[in-house]
Formats: C-alpha cells, sequence, structure tokens
C-alpha cells in the first residue's frame, strides 16, 4: 500500500531554532528508509515540513515515521493518508 505523508512543525515550534539543528539526523534518518525500499519519494513544500510517500503496511509505516527525530522530539507531527488506485471499469 502506498502512503501520503504530510509533516508539519508542530504548533508554537521554532523551524530555525528547532529544526535546523536536527536536519542532518532527519536526513540521514529518512535516507536510510529509502535505502530500506519503505520511503519511495520525498519533497519539500517550500518551507518547514516535508511531503513524503511511503510503500508498506500501514503499521510498519506508522513505526518507522515513530523513529524519525523530529517526529520523535515532538518538533514535527505527521498526517497519514493511505492512498489507494481507482479502478478503470
Amino acid at each position: 500500500m502506498k502512503l501520503l505523508v504530510i509533516c508539519r512543525p508542530c504548533e508554537g515550534v521554532d523551524a530555525s531554532a528547532e529544526i535546523a539543528p536536527r536536519a542532518a539526523a532527519e536526513m540521514a534518518a529518512l535516507g536510510e528508509l529509502k535505502d530500506a525500499g519503505l520511503l519511495l519519494e520525498a519533497y519539500s513544500p517550500g518551507g518547514p515540513g516535508a511531503v513524503l510517500i511511503f510503500e508498506g503496511e500501514r503499521a510498519e509505516v506508522d513505526r518507522a515515521l515513530a523513529d524519525l527525530p523530529l517526529i520523535r522530539d515532538g518538533i514535527v507531527e505527521a498526517d497519514v493518508t493511505e492512498l489507494h488506485p481507482f479502478r478503470a471499469s
């Protein structure tokens, strides 16, 4: 299953003060998920946050997200949407 994950800073988070110092660790963790084949694509929305496309079981993706440094530290929240393909008739 493909999952769309939109990550945004939690309310009250100062992106430059709290996200920037953790950016290298976050990118390394995302690289590991990509190498493992769980993370398919990652995009910047043009500001703090990320748009991610995963492929895997929902529980597996939820566990992976919980381990990301910015989510684990309560700096970023993730909205997960399961994507279902249209069936052409």
